[in-house]
């Protein structure tokens, strides 16, 4: 797509927040995080098209996150009876982009490996329409030790499918918290989730490092004591993750 790279400058600075003033613990947006965590590499020709027809973006949610709580995974157990970041979605769509309709189907559930979304698939994709898949996974692959390159063989399975119903995919690699990663080895299915959506063409929203530099900057503390604590960390992180993917999604449509 000649000029593709232009386009997607210029999107990005119409859609991300201003840039912060030097200092990572005052931002202008406290879900802002760096340029490299913001990177759109590839278009999303279906939500352009959507877009440009003035017609609402389809969106499928898929993976491992409860579709009416959420798990921030962490040494005191989990966390959980907060609204997850795909029920945020729709809102920051709109506050994005005013009069665009965004209908999003969350499918997500608690404990899923890819390898069980991937047999569930062709059922959740017939519930459609849809122009965009959202696909969360990794987590629950690496907390039970799994195979990685089952991992991948069934991720790249499910994505192919994807593709082949003419829809764009966006990829959510793993949640994040100090204490897990002291626990499990996520990096392989972090690389491989990596390697993957380079070599298919989909978008990569990377929560771990995201969540990450939320927990290293002070604005999210995964392990806050209390359930007040609690669900004012879920509710932040989860709202700043649905921005997060609210941005890519229209910048990879090219919306201006």
């Amino acid at each position: 797509m000649k000029g593709w790279g232009i386009v997607l400058i210029a999107v990005l600075l119409l859609l991300v927040a201003p840039g912060r003033q030097g200092r990572c613990d005052e931002p202008a947006d406290p879900c802002d995080v760096p340029e490299d965590l913001s990177l759109v590499n590839f278009p999303a020709d279906h939500v352009y098209d959507r877009i440009h027809a003035n017609q609402p973006i389809r969106l499928l949610v898929i993976g491992s996150t409860s579709s009416s709580s959420a798990t921030i995974w962490s040494g005191r157990g989990q966390v959980s009876a907060f609204r997850a970041f795909p029920r945020f979605l729709e809102g920051a769509m709109a506050a994005l982009r005013p009069g665009l309709r965004t209908v999003v189907t969350d499918r997500t559930a608690a404990g899923q490996t890819v390898t069980m979304v991937l047999a569930q698939l062709p059922s959740l994709l017939a519930q459609g329409p849809f122009d965009l898949v959202v696909w969360e996974a990794g987590t629950t692959d690496a907390v039970r030790r799994l195979d990685v390159n089952a991992f991948g063989d069934s991720l790249d399975e499910g994505l192919k499918l994807i593709a082949a119903k003419g829809l764009d995919a966006i990829l959510v690699d793993v949640q994040y918290s100090p204490q897990t990663d002291a626990l499990y080895d996520f990096q392989p299915y972090l690389d491989y989730l990596q390697e993957e959506a380079e070599s298919v063409g989909a978008n990569l929203l990377r929560r771990h490092e995201i969540m990450r530099f939320y927990v290293d900057n002070g604005r999210f503390d995964p392990g806050a004591p209390g359930p007040v604590e609690q669900m004012k960390n879920a509710t932040f992180v989860h709202q700043c993750l649905a921005k997060r993917l609210a941005t890519m999604i229209l910048t990879a449509g090219q919306v201006q």
